[in-house]
């Protein structure tokens, strides 16, 4: 049996692939980025032809930085977006260039949708608030506006069942955590909902086969052998929604215990030993873990906000950095640290990509508010900090009203790095948080999952005890504390003060 385990993360802007040993030691990495193509606000659309050849070389590129040593890996877990629209016709060609999760284009037809069925109802069944980046909204999309090419789809792909397929997977096959973004699955009873099939005119032949992570469904074929290093023969494995792999990664399978991580998007995750109906925006799925289900709050603009500014506001530093050869990112950390907590009453409302969890609102537009001259850009760095954590600590604050008490919360994603952002978390959020040894967690997870498919772990446990560890914990500064807590009802406030109306006119005057 190999020695070592492959976690591919196929994420929004980048694809990594990560080789550990089984002790979870980081072997080495390789990333690639790609990108998306934004229409008109609310337009979000890539090129998956593009995403999965710079996937294959990025395999390629790890395995010879670990001496192309292929025979040596176990099995090959990956971890993807959720809420893909992807469709193909009947000898897997893309019909259409991929719809994004971050994409809303149904908004204007929910009205219609909504018709179908109330919110109230999709929520109980599904676990999902009735969204317009959910699948079954874009497949009605299709329907109404692309009948061509409607006509020419043969079934509806998540990203999980593409990219397996496109290495060497017999079938489409998409792991449980993503099946309720389809909008059609009963996340308490995990099989498709006949009654949501049949009102939104949804056959479950058209979508993927639902199928639990940590499952193998193929072996690297020679075709795939030659772009990615890997061996032919190779278990091809399920891992998860990237947010369900990070989980694992971070070790989160038992009730209780909670991550927030932040990446393109941010979600605040709580894992619960049953499923519920959530009152709050936040949705319902299952966990990687059979047996187990996450409530999950996200945001679709976290720590993609810190980076909006770096190429904007924080231009001159970001300059200054590659100059000198150092960190945009470690110069904007810097220049954060200079402001006080609070950034003297700015608050950043970090809705770039609109609003997630509570809210979804597709119309919601970013703001800086309270900005008055004796603002610098200290201030101004800082408080997009404090904005995303105080957004994530939003959802977080409804997990009294659908959960369990919190045991435990972790951090993951990249603003990890910053030992600032990291307090500025615990602060906010009033409690210990724990960092771990592996940043990556979204890949560290897809190993274990593919460790487990493959029988290198006898069950997902097995795998985290063995490859998960923590580094350190960071307690939180009460009077900071109090400071936040004052700062998020202003947030709250704020936000609801930019009512409805005003968001529509700006999304308008954006589209124009």
């Amino acid at each position: 049996m190999g020695k070592l385990l492959a976690g591919v993360d196929v994420g929004t802007t980048g694809v990594r692939c990560m080789l550990f040993d089984l002790q979870g030691t980081l072997v080495c990495s390789a990333y690639k980025e790609y990108g998306s193509t934004y229409l008109q606000p609310g337009w979000v659309e890539q090129d998956y032809n593009a995403m999965i050849s710079q996937t294959m070389a990025v395999c390629q590129q790890a395995v010879d930085q670990a001496g192309g040593k292929s025979e040596e890996i176990a099995s090959v877990g990956f971890s993807s977006q959720g809420l893909l629209t992807i469709p193909v016709d009947k000898r897997g060609e893309l019909v259409r260039p991929l719809i994004s999760w971050q994409d809303v284009r149904p908004q204007s037809d929910m009205p219609d949708l909504l018709r179908r069925v109330s919110a109230d109802d999709y929520c109980k069944i599904t676990g999902m608030p009735f969204i317009a980046n959910a699948i079954n909204a874009k497949i009605y999309w299709m329907r109404k506006h692309e009948p061509e090419l409607y006509e020419r789809t043969d079934r509806f792909v998540q990203h999980q069942g593409m990219i397996l397929k496109s290495f060497g997977a017999e079938g489409y096959f998409t792991d449980l955590p993503c099946m309720s973004f389809y909008g059609v699955w009963n996340v308490h009873e995990s099989c498709w909902s006949s009654q949501l099939l049949d009102r939104f005119e949804i056959s479950q032949e058209q979508l993927d086969l639902p199928t639990q992570s940590g499952t193998q469904v193929g072996e690297i074929p020679p075709s795939v052998a030659e772009k990615t290093g890997f061996a032919v023969g190779t278990p091809i494995c399920v891992g998860g929604l990237d947010q369900a792999c990070s989980a694992v990664g971070m070790g989160s399978i038992e009730s209780g215990m909670a991550t927030v991580n932040l990446g393109t998007a941010g979600t605040a995750n709580l894992v619960v030993d049953k499923p519920t109906v959530p009152h709050s925006g936040l949705l319902c799925h299952h966990h990687a873990v059979d047996g187990r289900w996450t409530l999950l709050g996200g945001s679709l603009s976290a720590a993609s906000c810190y980076r909006w500014f770096r190429d904007t506001i924080g231009i001159l530093e970001s300059e200054r950095a590659e100059q000198q050869g150092g960190n945009a990112y470690q110069a904007l950390n810097d220049l954060a640290a200079q402001a006080p907590v609070g950034s003297q009453g700015l608050i950043f409302l970090p809705y770039l990509n609109s609003a997630g969890a509570p809210h979804w609102n597709s119309d919601a537009r970013a703001a800086f508010i309270g900005l008055s001259m004796t603002h610098g850009r200290a201030e101004l760095t800082r408080s997009v900090m404090e904005g995303v954590a105080l957004d994530m600590h939003n959802m977080m604050m409804s997990w009294s009203r659908d959960a369990t008490v919190v045991d435990k919360l972790r951090l993951g994603g990249g603003p990890t790095n910053s030992p600032l952002w990291n307090q500025i978390q615990a602060d906010v959020y009033g409690r210990a948080v724990q960092l771990l040894k592996v940043e990556e967690t979204s890949v560290l997870g897809a190993a274990i999952l593919g460790g487990v498919g493959a029988g290198v772990f006898s069950s997902v446990a097995e795998g985290v005890d063995s490859m998960v560890h923590v580094m350190s914990e960071i307690e939180p500064d009460l009077a900071n504390h109090r400071i936040y807590s004052e700062m998020h009802n202003a947030f709250t406030q704020a936000y609801e003060g930019l009512d409805q109306n005003t968001f529509s006119i700006l999304a308008s005057l954006q589209v124009n």
